[in-house]
């Protein structure tokens, strides 16, 4: 083989062997290629189902928060519609106004419903908008609860004659309706037993104001009559004190006259009324009147005429056979007179 036989040959072979390894770098290439492909695209599955799953994860988490305020709202709406509907005492025109527009707004917050094919995005916005109109419709609750309490304490300081019973039945419901409002709960309960509460110490602190005016209706009766009668009692007293005194001095006993009772009484009255101490005018006949201030019992007064000598004359006069006798207690006016 000549030189350049052998030349021409080493370089076909150099040719051959560049061919082929041209060949399987080519053919490594497009695999790595491929590969890398397919793992780009392996990656991009495996982060869109993570995406997925996360998602399907936020939906039934802000679902089930969704579920969690529903009856949170709805007790809250419920309670202001029920309590502006109650006619309760302890309500003014405006918190019954602001108790219907409570209702009205966060019954008509809940009412809004997801729809079915919600994102996450979508339902954490309806939470938030829900759970705000919460806590704003508590804000304005409160308000009207603390206006109600002022009310109910109001009643509470106007009844100092109210029962015992009645006035604890108030301070309890406020304490009851302060701690469920503290704890977040249903409020319908304890404001209706505060209403009821204000109602029965009110009914109570009447009642027994009612009784305090005619007890001192009776009083006042029993003092008139006691004043017609001549003292009631007084007069009786005053007669016996009087005909002991006779008895001692060798004179016939005085009976009671109903006519010098009443014109005795008259006398006292007028004295006490116009705050002159005065006698009656004379009648005429046989009569004699004795008057007297400030003796604050039958006795006294009998003891301090007898000590006198002119009253001590009327008393012990035979020709006296009648008493009548006035007391007026306030002021211890007293007057006797004798027929």
């Amino acid at each position: 083989m000549s030189i350049a036989d052998l030349a021409r040959s080493n370089r076909g072979r150099a040719i051959g062997i560049s061919i082929a390894v041209a060949l399987v770098v080519g053919g490594v290439t497009t695999a790595s290629v491929a590969t890398a492909q397919a793992n780009a695209e392996e990656q991009a599955r495996i982060e869109v189902a993570a995406a997925v799953a996360k998602e399907e994860r936020l939906i039934v988490l802000r679902l089930a928060a969704l579920d969690a305020i529903e009856p949170i709202g709805l007790s809250l709406a419920g309670d202001a519609a029920a309590w502006a509907e109650s006619a309760s005492p302890l309500l003014t025109t405006n918190d019954v106004v602001a108790l219907q527009s409570i209702s009205d707004a966060v019954a008509g917050s809940f009412d809004r419903v997801p729809a079915d094919d919600a994102a996450s995005a979508d339902l954490a916005d309806l939470y938030d908008s829900q759970w705000s109109m919460i806590l704003g419709a508590r804000e304005r609750m409160a308000v009207v609860i603390e206006s109600a309490l002022a009310a109910a304490r109001v009643s509470l300081g106007a009844a100092p004659i109210a029962d015992a019973a009645s006035r604890q039945s108030v301070v309890d419901s406020i304490a009851a309706l302060e701690s469920t409002w503290s704890q977040h709960g249903s409020v319908a309960e304890p404001l209706t037993g505060l209403t009821a509460s204000a109602a029965r110490v009110t009914a109570s602190q009447a009642a027994a104001v009612a009784a305090a005016a005619a007890a001192a209706a009776a009083a006042a009766a029993a003092a008139a009559a006691k004043s017609r009668r001549g003292g009631g009692g007084g007069g009786s007293a005053v007669l016996t004190a009087v005909n002991k005194y006779r008895a001692a001095a060798g004179v016939g006993p005085l009976v009671a006259s109903s006519a010098l009772n009443t014109t005795a009484s008259a006398c006292a009255t007028r004295m006490a009324t116009n705050n002159s101490f005065t006698h009656s005018p004379y009648p005429g006949g046989t009569w004699a009147e004795n008057i007297a201030k400030g003796y604050g019992s039958a006795q006294a007064v009998v003891d301090a005429w007898f000590n006198s000598p002119g009253h001590r004359t009327n008393m012990l006069n035979p020709a006296y056979t009648r008493m009548g006798i006035g007391n007026v207690s306030s002021g211890n006016w007293w007057c006797q007179q004798f027929g």
